[in-house]
């Protein structure tokens, strides 16, 4: 007799509207795989839209995600994810000594507000109450070394999973960030999905 496969269908990680964007995500044509993520059946965990903030002209990126996620930190448990241990290295320039880095093997988990550092991959498994995505310009995500490696289809394949592992980490908040048209690889409708603002 084959084991009995369990199915969880109630989503207890994520507020309804983090939810609906990781789903979102999980629709798009360039999503190979099988979404874990289910919507919440009940307003359980009601939150604010996600955030994507366009960084314009001269103004620092990593300089607003450092105030952001350091603002956040005093209160909550909130996460910088990036793509590559570059980006991870430009954020830990701007960020607090106190910033733990999470590593895929080793990560140190504080219970309570703290500010952790790290990339999609290091993130998996882990979830916090707001996790901010920094670097999301279309020049940037998909990694133009996978676009080069990969050709363009594969790589919107894989950095789309990495999308979903980095919206689905958050609990309550998600901010997301870029510089220039924003990466294609987020979804544009419904419009609902998230709010948009400009610095």
């Amino acid at each position: 007799m084959p084991p009995e496969v369990w199915k969880f269908s109630e989503n207890y990680r994520n507020s309804r509207e983090i939810a609906a964007l990781g789903l979102a995500i999980a629709q798009m044509d360039y999503y190979r795989g099988v979404a874990d993520m289910v919507l919440p059946s009940a307003p359980k965990a009601a939150g604010p839209k996600p955030t994507i903030v366009e960084i314009l002209g001269e103004n620092s990126e990593p300089q607003f995600v450092a105030e952001q996620a350091t603002a956040i930190s005093r209160n909550r448990s909130v996460a910088v994810l990036v793509r590559t241990v570059n980006q991870q290295t430009i954020m830990q320039q701007y960020l607090p000594r106190t910033t733990i880095n999470l590593r895929e093997d080793d990560a140190v988990w504080v219970d309570g507000p703290q500010l952790y550092l790290g990339t999609y991959h290091s993130a998996k498994g882990l979830e916090f109450d707001a996790v901010i995505l920094p670097f999301l310009g279309d020049d940037l995500f998909p990694d133009p070394n996978q676009v080069a490696d990969f050709g363009p289809v594969e790589a919107d394949a894989n950095d789309g999973r990495l999308l979903y592992v980095g919206v689905t980490r958050a609990k309550s908040a998600l901010i997301v960030t870029h510089k220039g048209p924003r990466t294609h690889l987020l979804p544009v409708v419904p419009y609902d999905l998230y709010t948009t603002a400009t610095r």
